[in-house]
């Protein structure tokens, strides 16, 4: 079995249905599903609600910095008061695309932090392009940080995951690990007991299956790849994550 740590549920091109139907037979344990806006974190709170091995994290990505409002995050802490809401996120830095509203990302960023001290939640990082400036933030309030908490997608080196695992993360590893291009070379150093698996669904589809949607089961693939870097047995090594996984998100009953 597995659990995937990190599935966007609420994207109208995922069959929902199907993919809850199928997870006994796909071995998959739990999917921790992820709200980016007010609207995803009410539509994945229902969704964990409805079927019984899905959980939510909720919060406001940094895509969403210029459109969000004071008022949203009243809803984001009234929300993550539910019990099968296990973490704040995804929250944190993005700046692929434009770096004109760093400081509202930075703002919105410090706010989720402090709110997931004060519901005693981990929190779900998101960082592109913003590796510095994310673990600037995170250095500065990690008074703040309830550990363990997680990198979701790791998409940095080796000098940048141990900073984080310094601050009491855990290290996540998407289907992105598997492409050609990905550097696996320092997965090795980072201890096994501090590393999840999950898909990031509907996105980056691991190998062999990269350029189609990506779902829950494909978690697996990823799993597979990381415990290659590890030499250790497939089986062996998705049971490690799988506690790894429970030992983040608290509030997941087994």
């Amino acid at each position: 079995m597995i659990i995937d740590a990190h599935a966007h549920l609420v994207f109208e091109n995922l069959d929902v249905d199907r993919i809850v139907a199928n997870m006994q037979k796909d071995k998959i344990e739990k999917i921790v599903s992820i709200g980016t806006n007010v609207e995803d974190c009410e539509k994945t709170v229902k969704l964990a609600e409805k079927y019984k091995d899905v959980y939510a994290t909720i919060g406001i990505h940094p895509e969403f910095a210029d459109l969000y409002e004071e008022g949203d995050l009243k809803i984001i802490e009234e929300l993550a008061k539910h019990e099968k809401v296990v973490a704040i996120g995804e929250i944190g830095l993005d700046y692929h695309y434009t770096k004109e509203n760093v400081d509202k990302q930075k703002e919105l960023f410090v706010k989720q932090i402090k709110l997931a001290k004060k519901l005693n939640l981990p929190i779900c990082v998101h960082t592109r392009d913003a590796k510095e400036d994310t673990y600037k933030i995170l250095k500065e309030y990690k008074d703040y940080i309830v550990v363990p908490s997680v990198m979701h997608c790791f998409c940095e080196d080796g000098e940048y995951a141990q900073k984080f695992l310094d601050l009491g993360f855990y290290i996540s590893f998407a289907g992105n690990a598997t492409f050609k291009k990905y550097d696996r070379s320092f997965i090795k150093d980072i201890p096994i007991d501090k590393i999840l698996v999950e898909t990031d669904s509907p996105f980056l589809t691991p190998e062999p299956y990269r350029g189609r949607s990506n779902e829950p089961a494909n978690t697996h693939l990823t799993a597979e790849k990381i415990a290659c870097e590890y030499e250790m047995d497939d089986e062996k090594f998705k049971n490690i994550t799988v506690e790894n996984t429970y030992r983040v998100y608290k509030k997941m009953k087994r």
